[in-house]
């Protein structure tokens, strides 16, 4: 049974938690459990057909597969305790009955596209909906930046599409969510659903994914969509707070520090829930007001710009995944710098002035909140006469 757990991690929660989804409800965990398991590369390892609609238990899929397929070409490859999340996985009695099914993998360098989603049939009759998060390419980190400046991206009109189809051809309540870009990418899904479908959407999970810059729908500032979503950041959260005006978010504690904490495999869990802070840590405050300061000042136009100038100097390395980047990343960093150097002076003055742009913000920030801290201070200790 899950009662009395003490403090771990999704690993632990796995270990500790055996009542099946019947006997104790879906909750947040549970969520970041099937975000993570939707980094693993079924593609890769032949036992799930993309694009199939027959179900396979989750238990058979993880047992069968080749374990370095299946973490490849993703953050989890790097990660400690992928084996043993993997191994959990496959001993739960709470995952036992979890099938999965209607898995897609897409990518394309020409539409600068990374999108895959898998569903996963709960014992109780639910659906969980999950998007996969960014990969280790550059295209998919291309993409990622391509947000900043284009109202639609691929991988969200095919999220839409996905909900679209996997409602069609299933019945019950749908849960749909995600790590990092995947949690994005689920919100999106939800907000540009047909009514019905949004109807049968019980809630949305973004785990540390960012928000939008501007409104996909009218719904996203509605009680009803509020209630449906449930979105989580680390202590220390980077990317799920760009772009977030809202302050209906949970922050996690987590045992990694800064980016780090980024890894769903740091977060602490607690008596079979997330370990909930008050606030994120001082130092994301900070770096989320310097940034959202600094993205209001820039149009779309100056951000594709300057995202397409880096890129072209990225991709002039010719390495296709941030890990072939840094297997060579002193030669790779050169040609970078090299590559810039061909830059035309105008664009090079552009690049220069952007980041800048961001140090003078950064500055600005720091010394406000310096100022604050002197005033208050001597606002509650006025010097004796």
């Amino acid at each position: 049974m899950g009662c009395g757990m003490a403090m771990g991690s999704l690993i632990t929660y796995l270990e500790t938690e055996q009542r099946l989804f019947s006997e104790f409800p879906f909750n947040e965990v549970d969520s970041l459990v099937l975000s993570t398991l939707c980094y693993f590369r079924f593609e890769k390892a032949g036992v799930v057909v993309p694009c199939g609609s027959e179900r396979v238990l989750l238990h058979d899929a993880v047992a069968l597969s080749d374990w370095c397929d299946l973490f490849a070409g993703c953050w989890l490859e790097d990660q400690g305790g992928s084996s043993d999340f993997a191994h959990a996985i496959m001993a739960s009695r709470r995952y036992r009955y979890v099938e999965i099914g209607f898995f897609v993998d897409e990518f394309s360098s020409a539409v600068e596209k990374q999108f895959s989603a898998i569903t996963f049939f709960l014992d109780s009759g639910a659906c969980y909906l999950a998007f996969r998060g960014t990969d280790g390419t550059i295209v998919g980190w291309k993409e990622d930046f391509n947000m900043s400046f284009l109202p639609v991206i691929p991988s969200q009109r095919s999220a839409a599409s996905y909900v679209s189809g996997v409602a069609s051809g299933t019945t019950g309540p749908l849960f749909l969510g995600g790590h990092s870009k995947g949690g994005h990418l689920a919100e999106f899904a939800a907000l540009d659903a047909d009514q019905p479908v949004y109807e049968r959407i019980f809630s949305v999970y973004n785990h540390d994914g960012p928000s939008f810059a501007e409104d996909p729908s009218p719904r996203m500032r509605t009680d009803e969509y509020a209630c449906k979503l449930h979105k989580t950041v680390p202590v220390d959260s980077l990317f799920g707070m760009v772009y977030e005006d809202r302050e209906s978010f949970c922050v996690v504690d987590a045992e990694s520090f800064s980016v780090f904490q980024h890894n769903p495999f740091s977060w602490i869990v607690e008596e079979g829930r997330f370990k909930h802070l008050e606030d994120l840590s001082t130092g994301a405050m900070l770096i989320d007001d310097v940034f959202s300061n600094w993205i209001r000042t820039k149009d779309k136009e100056e951000c594709e710009r300057f995202v397409e100038a880096a890129f072209v100097m990225l991709c002039a390395t010719e390495a296709s995944t941030w890990a072939e980047f840094q297997s060579q990343l002193v030669a790779n960093i050169a040609t970078m710098v090299g590559e810039g150097g061909r830059l035309d002076s105008d664009t090079k003055r552009f690049l220069l002035g952007t980041l800048a742009s961001l140090g003078d913000a950064a500055g600005r920030e720091l010394a406000g909140r310096l100022q604050f801290a002197r005033e208050f201070l001597t606002t509650s200790h006025p010097k004796k006469s």
